[in-house]
């Protein structure tokens, strides 16, 4: 089975803009999954952060006409819900790092502490096996991504978005030797 996904990708053209903030030090791991996200999503990009003396390029993040949030379970996060009142298109935010880095980002950035933060609603575990954690309740980048864009542009999205996920994750364990499937 060839690794290579790039053939079985449509582009997907959302409302929804999604922006990874990808640590530099994720660019070239084979189990990195923020990198999907431009390859799945029209307009998704990754912008990098991290490396020394660099400030975070926030440009765009900030557009009166559509609402920026970041996708971060800190304590003051609220839940990611549709919000009726405010039709504005959305720009999410996710940090891609290990969860150490990730939170510094998150409450270390000057240029994002002003922005909402939302957390995805208690679901499914993790069906990442790339990498673990000990808590298995965290998610996979794409994983967090396909969820939130599940309560935001609906469950077609999510399920086509998670499909992508578990085959990067079957190629992955496939090119390691490894069992793709569960039993």
């Amino acid at each position: 089975m060839p690794s290579c996904l790039c053939a079985e990708l449509e582009p997907l053209r959302l409302a929804t803009r999604v922006v990874v903030l990808r640590h530099r030090k994720e660019a070239h791991k084979p189990t990195n999954t923020g990198r999907l996200v431009p390859l799945t999503l029209v307009g998704g990009e990754i912008r990098v952060f991290g490396a020394r003396d660099e400030e975070l390029d926030t440009t765009g993040f900030f557009d009166p006409a559509r609402r920026t949030l970041l996708l971060y379970p800190s304590p003051d996060a609220q839940l990611l819900a549709r919000d009726e009142s405010d039709t504005r298109p959305v720009t999410l935010i996710v940090p891609d790092s290990d969860w150490r880095r990730a939170q510094k980002l998150a409450l270390r950035e000057e240029k994002l502490l002003d922005l909402p933060r939302v957390r995805l609603p208690a679901g499914p575990l993790s069906s990442y096996r790339l990498r673990r954690h000990p808590d298995p309740r965290y998610l996979a980048t794409f994983e967090a991504v396909a969820r939130a864009l599940g309560i935001l542009e609906g469950p077609e999205v999510q399920s086509r978005l998670e499909q992508v996920f578990r085959m990067l994750v079957e190629r992955v364990l496939s090119s390691r030797g490894q069992r793709a499937s569960v039993e």
